[in-house]
């Protein structure tokens, strides 16, 4: 076997999770490849836009100088509620989250991917692009020791190997470690679109001054016709990220097809005027995993590790998917340095990955919101008459200027009580409170 083919580490995706466990193991003197199916890293990849610093800072300390493509810092977030005509905003702005650097940024992961990409390979990583995975190596004791790729003479041996292969985990499944394709209830399809407008027309239209100015905006309601899911809204420097994201089930129940629950959201009345003249730059779709932390795959076996997407490590109610990857690379990378040292590849040895997961934020906010799914999907009034009724009632609220506002306040209860009783209006507060762990 061509010492070429050898390696101290394999990493299979080009992700956040898989070039942050590539740029640690290789910083610590570990021979790593990385196998990348897309033309480069990032090349696939689509998400919302926001990037956290905190992650970012664990795995390239001092990031900053290195001139990493971000886009905006978020200097002003919260949430739109939408109704068919109108909108309840909550945004909160703040002279801290213009510290440099900001503790989130908006970006573009095609962008974004490739310059990690790069500070790996600085690291001393291999980087493979168009290149895919098709299976995995294991000798007659059932251990990992390798992957087969698509290439001529496209095997390749490690002792150890990290899965960051994304949402459709097809090796993980193979391993045994995931069961088979998730049910639509469990997966999130999300519609994105890049819209380029003029620097000038952005910081108009969202009250920004100059690029050290940005906004993130989620939105619920009829963003998404009162569905389980949420919408999204950021801005670039001479572009706008737009998308809508649901549960897949959603589209298969009723009948939707993506890209026309994404145009409706952009002709709302209060999402049109943001967009006006602008040209569509860039469009996709991308799978997205809700199984949450009591369905996660087993993260580990002998000579093999599962992160990111592959493992379910999205936080939905954090629009945090990016920083959990990044994380759970860098654990993953510690263990398998660990594992070099003491020469143990085993899944007792490779078990340390999950404690350090089960020690972190990562895990702690993955199980405290598990439930979150189930409730979505078992609530439906959660996002359609309940945001129907707050932008009812901002509107008694505000236009109550001739009539006593004691029968102002009475009209709005009422008006829940005729949308919801108020039995019905306990449980929904219960199950969310359940789904949110509290």
């Amino acid at each position: 076997m061509p010492d070429t083919l050898k390696f101290d580490a394999i990493v299979v995706g080009g992700g956040p999770s898989g070039l942050a466990s590539a740029i640690i193991m290789a910083r610590a003197g570990l021979k790593v490849v990385l196998f990348e199916r897309g033309r480069f890293a990032g090349s696939k990849n689509l998400f919302g836009g926001v990037l956290y610093t905190s992650a970012i800072q664990e795995i390239l300390p001092g990031f900053m100088a290195k001139n990493p493509p971000f886009e905006r810092p978020v200097t002003e977030q919260g949430y739109w509620l939408l109704s068919p005509d109108s909108v309840v905003r909550m945004m909160h702005r703040s002279e801290q989250y213009k510290v440099e650097p900001a503790a989130a940024y908006t970006g573009l992961r095609a962008r974004f991917d490739e310059w990690f990409a790069r500070q790996a390979v600085a690291e001393g990583a291999l980087v493979i692009a168009k290149t895919a995975v098709i299976d995995v190596l294991r000798d007659n004791r059932d251990r990992v020791i390798g992957v087969r790729t698509d290439r001529p003479d496209g095997d390749v041996y490690a002792p150890v190997t990290i899965l960051s292969e994304g949402v459709n985990n097809l090796l993980t499944q193979k391993l045994g470690l995931a069961q088979g394709d998730l049910p639509p209830r469990l997966v999130a399809l999300s519609v994105k679109e890049v819209i380029g407008l003029p620097q000038a027309t952005i910081e108009q239209r969202f009250g920004l001054t100059g690029l050290k100015e940005g906004v993130a905006i989620d939105l619920f309601g009829d963003a998404t016709l009162g569905l389980p899911g949420t919408a999204f809204l950021y801005s670039n420097k001479t572009s706008i990220s737009i998308g809508v994201g649901m549960l897949l089930e959603m589209f298969v129940e009723h009948r939707l097809r993506p890209h026309e629950v994404l145009a409706r959201f952009k002709a709302h009345p209060a999402i049109r005027p943001l967009l006006a003249g602008g040209e569509s730059l860039e469009y996709g779709a991308h799978l997205i995993p809700e199984f949450g932390y009591d369905r996660m795959p087993k993260l580990y076996a002998d000579g093999v590790m599962v992160a990111g997407d592959a493992a379910g490590m999205v936080d939905a109610m954090h629009r945090e998917g990016t920083n959990l990857a990044m994380m759970a690379g860098k654990f993953a990378a510690e263990a398998a340095i660990e594992a070099h040292s003491s020469k143990d590849f085993s899944a007792r040895h490779l078990q340390a990955y999950r404690d350090k997961l089960e020690a972190s934020f990562v895990m702690k906010d993955l199980k405290q919101y598990r439930r979150m799914t189930d409730f979505l999907d078992g609530t439906p009034h959660f996002m359609k008459t309940y945001v129907d009724f707050v932008n009812d009632a901002a509107m008694r609220y505000f236009n109550a200027h001739d009539m006593p506002k004691r029968d102002m306040e009475k009209d709005i209860v009422r008006s829940l009580g005729k949308r919801r009783s108020f039995l019905g209006v306990a449980q929904d507060v219960m199950r969310l409170m359940r789904g949110m762990g509290l």
